[in-house]
């Protein structure tokens, strides 16, 4: 989770006050560069800065900040085991082939601790697809049950 200061919010309540953003670093105790990096997202803004800068501006937590959840990246290994799961049982060659080859991947990634180019692009593919809901290149489409 990370706090994001809400760069609008900022501008328009130093817009009102006339204020510069070196004017509201300075009394805020932080460097004007800190301040611009926070104000672009590239820095969290931690409690002690977030207090100070809603007793200077005034207002609440949420005028001037956003929580931020991001989500875990996701390892080749749990795409591996996603694609397992979703060719599950399915009949047919290619799929067969298609559960082969992430045995393999998943077989050589525990082993070695990485994989070769074609298997990590196979892969990127293969799961992006998985996500859009489209046909998995190399892999069957599932079969509707009536």
């Amino acid at each position: 989770m990370r706090v994001r200061l809400k760069r609008d919010a900022v501008e328009a309540a130093l817009v009102r006050r006339n204020w510069t953003k070196t004017t509201l670093a300075r009394l805020a105790g932080l460097h004007r560069t800190h301040l611009s990096d926070l104000l672009a997202g590239r820095a969290n803004a931690g409690p002690q800065t977030r207090q100070r800068l809603l007793e200077i501006l005034g207002g609440d937590f949420d005028d001037y900040f956003e929580i931020i959840h991001e989500r875990k990246a996701m390892t080749e290994e749990d795409r591996i085991l996603g694609l397992l799961d979703h060719l599950g049982d399915q009949p047919g060659e290619e799929a067969a082939a298609g559960r082969r080859r992430l045995r393999h991947m998943l077989e050589d990634l525990r082993r070695k601790g990485w994989l070769d180019a074609a298997d990590r692009a196979w892969l990127r593919e293969a799961w992006a697809a998985l996500e859009r809901r489209q046909e998995v290149p190399g892999l069957q489409k599932p079969e509707r049950r009536p």
